[in-house]
């Protein structure tokens, strides 16, 4: 090889070494556009309390459902709004965090589908005075993972990404725990 062609072969074979390490420290870092940024694990309880007809403690309340029917929590077209406390532990005298606020509606004739979508507002904890926004549709059935998708949220959650698996843990007459185990990332 000429000197020429060898310097030329070694300035190329340099440029492409420095693109690998750039791009190697890049992904590493979290700031390449191909990978999400780290991904925040948040685990915490929703407590609620369905009504009854004669209790005042209720946190969910079917408000529409199919005309001429006597509708409720299980029967398909129903939909309730809800206004749950979230604790940082299954009991429902736990610490509370904030709220879980929204609508779900019975989305199959079986009853055991619900279309969800809710806004947790953290009002204490690290993530004090932020929301998360979800969404999705799942099982309504005890011990069976429902997956929704995070949809942006506030502060803390500024354009947040990710996934919600909300499980119900215990269902005790109208009083039931459901675990919500929230995995966010930045939006890129």
């Amino acid at each position: 090889m000429s000197g020429s062609k060898s310097l030329a072969f070694v300035s190329k074979a340099l440029l492409v070494l420095s693109i690998i390490v750039h791009a190697s420290v890049a992904a590493t870092s979290g700031n390449c556009p191909c990978s999400p940024n780290p991904t925040t694990v948040i685990e915490l309880y929703i407590q609620t309390v369905a009504y009854t007809g004669i209790n005042t403690n209720y946190t969910i309340y079917a408000v529409a459902g199919i005309q001429g029917t006597n509708f409720g929590n299980g029967q398909f077209g129903t939909v309730s709004v809800f206004d749950d406390p979230v604790t940082i532990a299954a009991s429902p005298t736990s610490t509370s965090i904030g709220r879980s606020r929204g609508i779900y509606a019975v989305a199959d004739l079986n009853g055991g589908t619900l279309f969800i979508t809710s806004t947790f507002q953290f009002t204490g904890g690290q993530y004090a005075n932020s929301s998360l926004n979800i969404k999705g549709i799942g099982s309504a059935l005890l011990n069976v993972p429902m997956h929704l998708s995070i949809d942006g949220g506030t502060n803390f959650f500024n354009d947040a990404k990710g996934n919600v698996t909300l499980v119900a843990i215990s269902n005790s007459g109208p009083n039931s725990v459901a675990r919500a185990t929230i995995n966010t990332y930045k939006a890129i």
